[in-house]
């Protein structure tokens, strides 16, 4: 594994505005990243866990960089991290990789395929003036370890180039897994969940929604295409899904239930609005069952218990769910 150091003298004169010249170009190029990482089955994925220390989880704490003083921390901390992280995503901007990354920036954005085209060719070239001077400063300071980071550099294209015909076949469609049917509440419910997730602030101090942020299947460039296959699917309408899409669903369901029965809700701001009407009092607030009015937590405990238990159910042997399950109970124990 490739590491080094940056001198601070080198780190103290940066422009005092280096994170903004490179917000947008660590955005695109870590979510590139976040794709990649998505599929560790892969065979570029595992050659390059053999080059670089760059993982899912490493990608997840990189693309949480939101101010200079973060950016600086990361520099003297882990700079072969943002190095890889870089270098991997600008190799991942000419691959089939970036296809729901740039379309999700597109819808963002609210810009024409050409001006998509435009940014990604200024945050390839941003990030390779960047990783140039990285390169400069170590050859000016110490040339074995810069001779090195050279051949790291060429070992990752290497291997980027000789499997990126097998990172295509990658992103061929995968096949189905589930079939599934909602009825209105049901639909409702998950489309409530997904943007839920999608909607979380990127900046907030609050150890979960922090922790959401870093799974790798709830990233928003995935949660973009699952909301708009929601949003025009019908009440009773048949609805295909691969692994990756279940496991998402999943996973969305079970956090927006953990918000809605945690003081994360109030976090939010919507704990009036999803608390329900105050419950009558007297025999008429009961139904010929003798039940009394179900809350709006009640409700949304009740369908998301039975979209997960169907799910643990029918996929209990599939280490994807396996996977999923573990995540989520590690998110239970910051609520």
């Amino acid at each position: 594994m490739m590491n080094f150091t940056l001198s601070d003298t080198w780190l103290t004169q940066l422009p005092a505005d280096i994170y903004d010249q490179l917000a947008h170009c660590l955005s695109l190029h870590g979510m590139v990243c976040a794709e990649l990482f998505s599929r560790p089955d892969s065979a570029l994925v595992q050659q390059l866990t053999l080059l670089t220390p760059i993982n899912a989880a490493t990608v997840a704490d990189l693309n949480a960089i939101l101010s200079q003083e973060q950016l600086l921390d990361a520099l003297r901390q882990q700079p072969a991290h943002v190095y890889d992280l870089l270098l991997l995503g600008r190799l991942g901007l000419d691959t089939s990789l970036a296809e729901p990354v740039l379309r999700f920036v597109r819808q963002q954005m609210y810009v024409s395929e050409e001006q998509i085209e435009a940014i990604k060719g200024y945050c390839i070239d941003l990030s390779e003036a960047f990783l140039a001077s990285v390169e400069q400063h170590l050859a000016e300071t110490d040339r074995a370890v810069a001779g090195r980071l050279g051949q790291h550099r060429l070992q990752v294209e290497e291997v980027f180039f000789t499997h990126s015909r097998a990172l295509e076949a990658v992103a061929e469609p995968l096949p189905s897994v589930a079939s599934v049917r909602f009825n209105e509440p049901q639909l409702q419910m998950v489309r409530l969940a997904v943007l839920l997730v999608h909607s979380l602030p990127a900046d907030s101090e609050v150890p979960f929604l922090q922790a959401v942020l870093q799974l790798p299947a709830l990233q928003p460039e995935h949660l973009e295409a699952t909301a708009e296959r929601l949003g025009t699917l019908q009440a009773g309408e048949q609805l295909t899904l691969t692994m990756p899409e279940l496991v998402q669903l999943y996973q969305a369901m079970q956090v927006c239930g953990l918000v809605f029965v945690s003081d994360v809700l109030a976090s939010l701001g919507l704990e009036d609005f999803m608390s329900g009407p105050p419950e009558p009092s007297g025999a008429t607030a009961a139904d010929a069952t003798g039940k009394g009015p179900m809350s709006s937590r009640q409700a949304v405990g009740e369908m998301v218990s039975g979209f997960t238990e169907w799910v643990q159910a029918n996929f209990a042997e599939e280490p994807a769910i396996a996977q999923a399950r573990q995540e989520i109970a590690d998110l239970t124990d910051l609520v």
